[in-house]
């Protein structure tokens, strides 16, 4: 049953007025600088390798340099999810609330994140973020194929970091930012420690997680493992099935930290699809396609080394492999939001990818009081990626019995050398930087039955043409950045960098029914420029503003159908697309953050509890000024995004939070046909966590607290459609720590 409406629009309004109330001047003194791997100060025992680092609540903005890395003359946001109660599932929505214009664009089966930033492309599987975990990337293929498939366990998740838009030069090219998922640990004192957590809820999900840790104070080691599985907000097929593991041995030197780290991930899920929008109306529970699946599989040692050479200088060195499949089961013949018919056949595709990379990185201060910084460093990666696709006998067959469709061998080089420079004149620092990255891409088909061309080249019959791609380019990159800091509670700071999405693997290539992909593209530029300001008005009250305008270049998405044939394209119906280049775009707006300690530690009651309110806002305004969507509205840019999370913080470990989320109209195709609008929602999301004894807790919470029907994504193609937002859930849970 429904809940009474809601006037949402007072409570937005008020919201608002609460972030535009205090005077917009913003600003902080300079944090101070701590070595990467390392933080300004401790909560508990452990602490936490990350590529920003920031150490508790009261220190969650960037601090000028960390280790190798320049901070100084950036804007980036931080998720301290140790305010909160743990986050269990994928609730990315609550997880990541306090990121502004972060969207979130929810998966019902929360099989993979699907990320987007200021309305820089289709968010799906958050291809146009660069997405790391303590610093290294977690994705397929970080430059050709950079799928979201990997989320760590949330509750192990210390903060999220994110460094905005094309101002991450120095973690790699992707135009729509970097998120770094900073893992608690490693264990600094002598001593064990322990914790578990057992948690239910609704569609019979069950998760369990253990941890430990050990340490003599130089030699530590970690470890954790988590399984979940459940049965999914839709009635059929939503199931999922999760276990994701990590080992790690630590040497904790004066001068040098070393970490071996060994991750594994597999999950499996039902693939539900997506439902018309009459369908979803009529039940949001409702599936179309009974039979797809999809398995994601990752195993990925690496090692990192941290070296304080002298009191001037230090170095960084990270190696990395991963191992990842990616393996589906799709019905043939699906359309766009209708039942898939329960005869067709299995197509089954597998994509392998083997990805290795070595980033080396050093700094070095110089000047009279080391008030200059230079920061250096190169990156060599390298893939293999084939791709199989096979029919199946019948619906029955995920073996792909049937024979071969179609095959192709995929392989990737990159070298990067990239390096900043810190000037320190008194309260003003300039931070100019670059990136030049070579990068050679490789495509071959040996086998193309009609499926659809990943090359560029013609679909082929059993004697048709093969595709052949290979690309080679050298891309330089650059940005500068200023901070000024006109006080000790008032820094302005202001940002030009340009960024560099590559082509994919899968650019040019499509296995679904309904979807047509242009024969060649191009790789997109962006250059966003950034100006913005943080304050400190009082103790207890923090702003952050900023203005920023982005213009990108030659932005691949999609044109949806009903659309004629016209060369080198066929006919697309309603429901289908073309994918393609489609067009330049200009996005601007603004970014508003509000922190504010309503109860302690140095607000109205000063004390050791702490009642915590952060809102954030970013308004946007984006249009494509040319090409074949010129005069369109980018997919997934909405006019505004706010998010107010109210928390309680206890000093023995208590924790509560209301989330609300508010998200805009949006629209679902770059030409913004009707069929893909998605309305804007509203969600509230409630929980708690609370110490017994014995370091035992007990938690609870509900997600979609008002039951609010809404839907932030929709797909288009056969098995396409629009994925409602899960309707109103809980959990419980009880956890121990000792």
């Amino acid at each position: 049953m429904s809940l009474p409406p809601v006037p949402f629009r007072p409570i937005i309004a008020a919201l608002l007025a609460t972030v535009a109330a205090p005077a917009l001047a913003a600003g902080e003194a300079p944090a101070a600088d701590v070595g990467e791997g390392q933080t300004a100060s401790t909560t508990g025992s452990s602490q936490a390798t990350s590529i920003i680092v920031t150490a508790n609540r009261d220190d969650d903005r960037l601090p000028d340099q960390s280790g190798t890395l320049i901070f100084a003359g950036k804007l980036g946001d931080i998720a301290v999810l140790e305010n909160i109660p743990p986050v269990p599932s994928r609730n990315l929505r609550v997880a990541l609330a306090d990121i502004p214009g972060l969207l979130v664009s929810e998966v019902s089966n929360g099989s993979w994140a699907s990320l987007s930033y200021r309305g820089l492309g289709e968010p799906h599987e958050s291809w146009n973020i660069l997405t790391l975990q303590d610093a290294i990337p977690a994705v397929p293929d970080m430059y050709s194929y950079p799928a979201g498939y990997f989320i760590p366990p949330l509750e192990m998740v210390e903060r999220v970091e994110f460094i905005r838009g094309a101002s991450g030069l120095l973690y790699g090219p992707q135009p729509g930012g970097a998120i770094n998922y900073v893992m608690r640990g490693p264990r600094r004192e002598a001593g064990v420690e322990g914790q578990a957590r057992m948690t239910i809820g609704s569609w019979d999900a069950r998760q369990g997680l253990a941890s430990i840790a050990g340490s003599n104070g130089q030699i530590a080691a970690d470890g954790f493992i988590q399984y979940a599985e459940g049965d999914g907000p839709r009635r059929v097929n939503s199931d999922s099935e999760q276990t994701t593991a990590r080992v790690r041995g630590h040497y904790l030197g004066d001068n040098v930290t070393a970490t071996l780290s060994l991750d594994y991930y597999q999950g499996r899920f039902g693939e539900p699809g997506g439902l018309t929008r009459t369908r979803m109306e009529a039940d949001r529970r409702d599936s179309s396609t009974a039979l797809d699946r999809i398995r994601l599989e990752r195993f990925a040692p690496t090692l990192a080394i941290d070296w304080q050479v002298d009191d001037a200088t230090q170095v960084t060195a990270r190696a990395f492999y991963s191992r990842f499949e990616r393996e589906s089961w799709r019905q043939a013949g699906g359309s766009f939001g209708q039942v898939t018919p329960t005869a067709n056949v299995i197509i089954r595709q597998l994509q392998v990818f083997d990805t290795a990379g070595v980033d080396l990185r050093a700094r070095r201060d110089f000047g009279g009081q080391g008030q200059h910084s230079v920061t250096v460093g190169v990156l060599g990666h390298t893939s293999n990626a084939p791709v199989f696709v096979d029919k199946g006998a019948s619906n029955a067959d995920f073996n792909g019995t049937a024979g071969a469709l179609s095959r192709a061998q995929r392989s990737g080089d990159t070298a990067a050398i990239f390096g900043e420079v810190k000037l320190g004149f008194g309260n003003v620092q300039i931070v100019p930087g670059f990136r030049l990255e070579r990068l050679r891409q490789s495509v071959v088909e040996t086998l193309d039955l009609g499926l659809g061309s990943a090359t560029g080249g013609a679909p082929g019959t059993a004697n048709g043409t093969l595709g052949n791609r290979e690309d080679t380019q050298t891309v330089p990159l650059y940005g500068i950045g200023v901070t000024w800091d006109a006080s000790q509670s008032l820094r302005f700071v202001a940002n030009a960098s340009r960024g560099f999405k590559p082509l994919l693997y899968n650019d040019g290539v499509t296995f679904q029914a309904g979807i047509d992909a242009a024969g060649t593209f191009d790789a997109s530029y962006a250059f966003t420029v950034e100006a913005g300001l943080q304050a400190e008005p009082v103790p207890p009250v923090r702003i952050d503003a900023s203005l920023f305008r982005v213009e990108f270049e030659n932005q691949v998405g999609f044109i949806s159908g009903p659309l004629p044939a016209s060369a080198p394209f066929g006919a697309v119906g309603a429901g289908g697309a073309r994918r393609q280049n489609v067009g330049n775009m200009r996005n601007q707006g603004v970014d508003l953050a509000l922190r504010l300690d309503l109860v302690g530690p140095e607000g109205i009651a000063k004390g050791e509890n702490t009642l915590h309110l952060s809102t954030n806002l970013q308004l946007l305004d984006a249009d494509f000024t040319d090409g074949v969507a010129e005069g369109f509205t980018p997919q997934y840019a909405p006019g505004h995004l706010l998010r107010s999370t109210l928390a309680y913080i206890g000093k023995d470990g208590e924790r509560a939070a209301l989330v609300f989320t508010s998200v805009g109209d949006q629209q679902g195709a770059d030409n913004n046909v009707a069929d893909f609008f998605l309305p804007g929602y509203e969600v509230v999301d409630a929980s708690f966590e609370w110490p017994v004894a014995g370091g035992f807790t007990v938690g609870a919470g509900i997600n979609n607290l008002l039951d609010e029907e809404y839907a932030g994504r929709v797909r288009p193609g056969g098995g396409g459609g629009f994925d409602p937002g899960a309707p109103r859930n809980f959990f419980v849970s009880i956890g121990w720590r000792g």
